[in-house]
């Protein structure tokens, strides 16, 4: 039979190496997420720097747009400022042909040098002169209005020509607008993926701190039992130990008294292992 405090120090014994296994699982996995918390590490400030750099990427697009915005608005302004002179000009145009018999320069050149030359050369009363010379003056005055319209034709062509310049940038910017607005939407998905990418990266890391914190709590406490155990080792040990010298010192004394009985010498050392016997005896 086994004695009881060998039997301790057997279970005690199997407690620490159960406790030290558990101990090297337990740095094991530490060890393991120190590592996975820094590859984390790394991980978030990859992505923050794509987050960073996909927030300048849609802020400079956001920018574009409100340039495109802002210059769409100046070209409307002018379109509709061009819009009102080529008004104004076209009811004074119309007002000045209304006043025009003729339709061209040419016919009102070819009039006038032919009432001049009849007046120079044709013998005339008075009266056909005044009426050549009054005619002449309708017909000058005449050409002075159509000089008039056409300078304002021509004026209001530039005009509507400007109009037409100012309507195909309004459909460049609109172009430009339509091929921003896709890649923005892609722009502001992918921004949306990278944080949610983040906040599970932080929220992982903030899992595993917690996780390393118990891994640490359990390894102070394992080791304060470790501790205890070791100890609670040594002094069974030493118990055992003590008996052990006990039983082996009795039975030599046995030995020895057997020798005397039977008639038979004791070396110094006999005796006096036998005499401390003999005296721890007689102090009892």
């Amino acid at each position: 039979m086994i004695p009881e405090d060998e039997q301790n120090l057997d279970e005690i014994e199997q407690r620490i190496s159960s406790l030290i296994k558990y101990r090297l699982s337990l740095m094991g996995e530490l060890k393991r997420l120190a590592q996975r918390r820094r590859e984390l590490g790394k991980e978030t400030r990859e992505t923050k720097e794509k987050e960073n750099e996909e927030r300048r990427t849609i802020s400079e697009q956001y920018k574009l747009m409100r340039q495109l915005r802002d210059a769409r608005r100046e070209f409307l302004s002018k379109i509709n400022e061009i819009k009102g002179k080529v008004g104004e000009v076209d009811k004074a145009l119309r007002r000045f042909e209304k006043r025009i018999s003729h339709k061209s320069e040419r016919l009102l050149m070819e009039k006038l040098e032919k009432i001049e030359w009849k007046l120079q050369t044709e013998r005339l009363t008075r009266d056909e002169e005044k009426q050549l010379i009054e005619y002449i003056k309708k017909l000058e005055f005449e050409l002075y209005l159509w000089k008039k319209a056409y300078v304002m034709k021509r004026e209001m062509n530039e005009l509507l020509s400007e109009v037409g310049s100012l309507k195909n940038k309004l459909d460049e910017l609109d172009s430009m607008k339509t091929s921003i607005l896709p890649e923005l939407k892609n722009r502001k998905g992918m921004l949306h993926k990278i944080v949610m990418t983040k906040q599970q990266l932080l929220q992982e890391d903030k899992e595993i701190e917690q996780d390393i914190a118990e891994l640490k709590e359990n390894l102070d406490h394992i080791d304060a039992e470790l501790s205890e155990l070791k100890e609670r080792k040594r002094l069974r040990e030493s118990i055992i130990t003590k008996r052990k010298e006990k039983f082996l010192l009795e039975e030599a004394r046995s030995k020895m008294k057997d020798k005397l009985i039977k008639g038979k010498s004791l070396s110094w050392d006999e005796l006096k292992l036998l005499f401390e016997e003999d005296k721890s005896e007689s102090f009892k």
